[in-house]
């Protein structure tokens, strides 16, 4: 290299302190570039068309890139779409038998009111259910996963006290950190008549077979799903004077998937109803089926020999009968007699033949 090509350190030295730091330099034109950044981020730039200089003023808040957000994919919430008005015919049903089986039950005529269903997360449900709560898990065969019939305190201790006489003239023990041997044997047998109903309410969808699972008084230590999975959760309260017992029908949403189109279908008219427009279209189509009507007019008995010797022009003797039956779809359906009109073999008939 000639030695006229080399710089000297003079010129060196000045050439480093005119150079900015790079990064420096990247990130004034970035935001410059792109206003909006600097309004999220908290920058304040002022351009001056003379000297091209950036006034900025910086805070610590970080810089969105293009609006971009990070996405987890194992934390996505599902997305729930369309109501279940099947589902709400199916527990109005079985809570309507429930409503006869309490009366039996404490002689008391109790109305229950049913709330709208709800779809919340696992999680925040169950982290809101006062302790304790009486919770009997199941499985809902041939449905997938376990599926919840809950019992509040209130519930609970009114319903006993009405069990065994009482008037529940005092207030439930809300401040009771569990419930008495008593109190969940005479709510194992309020559950029981609840599940039967259940069962048969569902009857017009599925055949359930409800297998119970546990029993558990603390929500915290009830999971039957994933925390984020979603729950269908139908409320019933039922009031007992001075206050409200509620109970529960908890399903996971993932558990209703596959009969989702069932639930969502059907129930836009009543069991009772009965369209007169499709019974009238349904006749006039029956009406034109076309049927063949026979009827044997005369039968003998002969053997397999006399067969085997029968020649053209031989005669085969025949006895009349006065009555005969006719046959619909070769199904026996009338009798008549024998006869004709207008020249042509006719039958008479007597009477329909009854089953």
């Amino acid at each position: 290299m000639a030695e006229k090509d080399v710089l000297s350190q003079e010129e060196i030295d000045a050439l480093l302190e005119s150079v900015d730091d790079p990064a420096e330099e990247e990130e004034s034109e970035d935001a410059v570039s792109d206003p909006s950044l600097l309004k999220k981020s908290g920058k304040k730039a002022k351009n001056t068309a003379e000297t091209g200089e950036v006034e900025q003023d910086i805070k610590d808040e970080p810089v969105a890139e293009g609006g971009v957000h990070t996405v987890n994919f194992t934390g996505q919430e599902r997305i729930v779409k369309g109501q279940l008005p099947v589902l709400d015919k199916i527990y109005d049903r079985a809570v309507r038998l429930f409503t006869a089986d309490i009366y039996h039950l404490t002689a008391k005529d109790f109305e229950i009111k049913q709330a709208p269903l709800q779809v919340i997360k696992h999680r925040e449900f169950m982290g809101n259910l006062p302790n304790p709560s009486l919770m009997s898990i199941y499985k809902f065969k041939p449905l997938r996963g376990k599926g919840i019939i809950l019992f509040d305190s209130i519930f609970v201790y009114d319903l006993v006290d009405y069990y065994f006489g009482g008037s529940t003239q005092f207030l439930a023990q809300k401040d009771k950190t569990d419930f008495t041997a008593t109190e969940i044997r005479v709510m194992d047998v309020v559950t029981k008549k609840l599940i039967n109903n259940l069962v048969h309410a569902w009857k017009s969808i599925i055949q359930l077979d409800v297998i119970k699972f546990a029993d558990e008084t603390n929500p915290q230590l009830v999971n039957i799903t994933e925390p984020d999975e979603m729950l269908v959760v139908a409320r019933f309260s039922l009031d007992f004077g001075k206050e409200s017992g509620s109970f529960y029908f908890i399903l996971p949403y993932s558990m209703l998937e596959p009969i989702k189109q069932q639930l969502e279908l059907g129930a836009s008219r009543p069991d009772d109803e009965i369209d007169p427009n499709w019974i009238k279209s349904l006749k006039e189509e029956l009406m034109d089926v076309e049927l063949v009507i026979s009827s044997i007019m005369a039968e003998t008995v002969t053997s397999l020999g006399n067969v085997m010797s029968w020649q053209a022009g031989d005669f085969v003797p025949l006895e009349m009968k006065e009555i005969v039956t006719l046959d619909i779809e070769e199904t026996p359906s009338f009798t008549a007699t024998l006869g004709s009109a207008r020249d042509k073999r006719a039958l008479k008939i007597i009477k329909n033949i009854s089953y």
